[in-house]
């Protein structure tokens, strides 16, 4: 959480979205206080947090504001109305249950449909920890790939400022964060006001990974 009178630039929006239980609410909770949520309860409906973060090269600052949707089929209709305006979305699922990884395609669609042009998605492995992972790299970077996203392994249980790995695609969720919102403050950084960023539709390189395409491979 943010603290009150904190200030910060502008404000954009975060969406997790995935399958059910596959660590959504973990890896905010690792994001945002560095710990692991209290319970193993399915998140009911959307769930709201927000953290002010500062890009380490410029100290400028924006706030993020985090919706944690459920993955249950139930609560898809409800989820949908919070693609509006969405900035980052991060689509995640568990690198331990392939089914998981299966239904990843199930919410490109989704994302196509809902949310506005220039929104940053990034694909998410989460449960990198486990020694049972059934989702191999590969077939995960090349899916990302084939649609235009960002790919990122992590896991909830690593401490969040676990640095990304020589590969550049493992690390902890504020590594992955970090490198995201580097990006972003570039794409709205100008000479004439380079403390301030621009709201305007994203246009984000991590050099890695091309843009997002038609394609829904």
């Amino acid at each position: 959480m943010s603290a009150e009178g904190e200030a910060f630039s502008d404000i954009y929006k975060v969406v997790i979205i995935g399958a059910s239980n596959v660590g959504k609410t973990a890896l905010v909770y690792r994001y945002v206080l560095n710990e692991l949520p209290p319970g193993l309860t399915s998140t009911v409906g959307v769930e709201f947090t927000k953290r002010v973060v500062t890009e380490k090269q410029t100290g400028q600052r924006i706030q993020l504001h985090i919706w944690d949707t459920a993955g249950q089929e139930k609560f898809k209709s409800v989820t949908k109305h919070y693609y509006r305006g969405t900035d980052i979305c991060l689509l995640t699922f568990d690198l331990s249950y392939e089914n998981s990884f299966n239904e990843v395609h199930h919410w490109v669609s989704e994302i196509r449909e809902y949310t506005p042009e220039g929104c940053v998605v990034v694909l998410i492995g989460n449960k990198a920890d486990l020694p049972n992972r059934t989702v191999d790299r590969d077939k995960a970077l090349h899916f990302a790939n084939q649609n235009g996203f960002f790919y990122h392994e992590t896991s909830a249980l690593w401490p969040r400022q676990t640095s990304l790995l020589k590969d550049g695609v493992a690390g902890g969720i504020e590594a992955i964060f970090d490198k995201i919102i580097n990006q972003i403050f570039k794409s709205h950084t100008t000479k004439e006001e380079p403390h301030i960023l621009k709201k305007e539709p994203l246009k984000v390189d991590l050099g890695y990974m091309h843009r997002r395409s038609d394609c829904e491979c």
